[in-house]
């Protein structure tokens, strides 16, 4: 009997020993080796970065600025500048920036580089487009490293209005099919009515270096120009600068562009 009792102990001992929780994650300053369960209690250097990069594309492909694509009236389409401001990204309880300027000529696919925990964020949301109190602040006063300082925002900030331009894509179309880029186009979406919020829930993010992860988004070109039942004909919707005429194109270039906006 008291072999039996010995035997299951040990056996149970074994069960529990299968199952040791601990930190599992190698990249945290207590990794325990004999975790076999990550319970939540990985702690991270403080020289822990994360990094957020956004990469155009058009029909699942990497879309290449003067490149030529196809909209879906057999237009042959090029994009000269594809820039926008993302604001206010956040966990609910934790901000990761005030403002950044993504701009794809000048700066390529990378928005922000920070110096923060990853798991903090498994979900993010945040406004493209700068908020009330920035929008109508002096773009002078800001911070020289702050994307929202005049000498950093550049073109990004209206000379003749009050406030950023929130998004900005501008390009050229030959709508002949000619060969020949005949008419451009410009999109420039600003004010506060079209500042405009997203959300992304359990994203991944990918392990990109020692003590650094980034999170990959994507923002398709062919489906802001051909969403479906919302088109853009850039033959004849090919210039707003979010006047009060300009509404309608400019509340469909704003719908078209979150909807193009995503968390692959």
């Amino acid at each position: 009997m008291n072999r039996f009792l010995f035997l299951l102990f040990v056996l149970t001992l074994s069960l529990f020993s299968c199952k040791k929780e601990g930190c599992t994650d190698e990249n945290a300053q207590n990794f325990n080796e004999n975790a076999t369960q990550n319970d939540g209690s990985c702690v991270y250097s403080p020289n822990d970065s994360i990094k957020i990069q956004i990469n155009p594309v058009y029909n699942g492909f990497d879309l290449h600025l003067d490149s030529v694509y196809n909209t879906i009236e057999g237009y042959g389409v090029k994009f000269t500048t594809i820039s926008f401001f993302i604001s206010n990204l956040n966990n609910q309880s934790d901000t990761l920036n005030t403002s950044s300027l993504f701009d794809f000529r000048e700066k390529g696919r990378l928005l922000l580089a920070e110096n923060q925990d990853f798991n903090t964020f498994n979900q993010i949301q945040g406004d493209i487009g700068v908020g009330p109190a920035n929008n109508h602040g002096d773009p002078s006063a800001f911070n020289n490293e702050s994307d929202l300082n005049i000498e950093n925002a550049g073109l990004m900030h209206w000379s003749w209005n009050t406030g950023y331009i929130f998004v900005n894509i501008e390009g050229k179309v030959d709508t002949l099919s000619s060969g020949i880029f005949n008419h451009n186009f410009s999109f420039h979406i600003g004010t506060d009515a079209f500042l405009q919020n997203f959300s992304f829930d359990n994203i991944s993010w990918v392990e990109t270096g020692v003590n650094e992860h980034t999170l990959f988004l994507e923002l398709d070109l062919s489906s802001f120009l051909n969403a479906e039942n919302n088109a853009i004909d850039l033959k004849d919707e090919y210039l707003t600068h979010s006047n009060s005429s300009q509404q309608p194109l400019s509340e469909k270039v704003v719908a078209n562009f979150v909807n193009a906006f995503n968390a692959p």
